[in-house]
């Protein structure tokens, strides 16, 4: 799976296809690493993370939670895609609407998944207690 973790203000705002912004709000570390990146790759990414074995789904979402209060799941990503680390991967756009379920810790989401994505699965739990899900193993 691959997990995209989103501020729920900066979600509504770029829904319903997430694109990496090359806002002025970048600190100036941020905006060297997307410049490099357009020169490597070609496009400033979208980041993921890709659960594995080695690199659990609860571990994706723990990290994922720990930079925005939403996450995505995603059972795969559209190409082009590269691979930026060990387990993180990015895309050039992502359409939330292809999405296999959510998790969010903002209350105020409830009313917005109802209305944007009303049959996407999401599950609300309570911030700083990422949902547990039972290992494999």
């Amino acid at each position: 799976m691959f997990f995209h973790g989103i501020p729920f203000v900066h979600l509504v705002k770029q829904f319903p296809v997430l694109q990496a912004t090359n806002g002025s709000r970048k600190s100036p570390d941020k905006r060297q690493d997307a410049r490099r990146l357009i020169e490597h790759i070609g496009f400033e990414p979208v980041h993921l993370l890709r659960s594995s074995p080695e690199y659990s789904i609860r571990r994706c979402l723990g990290e994922c939670l720990q930079y925005g209060d939403t996450v995505f799941a995603f059972s795969t990503v559209p190409f082009p895609r590269v691979q930026l680390s060990l387990h993180e991967w990015g895309v050039r756009c992502l359409s939330l609407h292809a999405a296999n379920w959510a998790v969010t810790t903002d209350r105020r989401a409830t009313r917005w998944f109802r209305e944007y994505l009303p049959s996407l699965p999401v599950l609300f739990c309570q911030a700083g207690k990422p949902p547990f899900f039972r290992e494999r193993g």
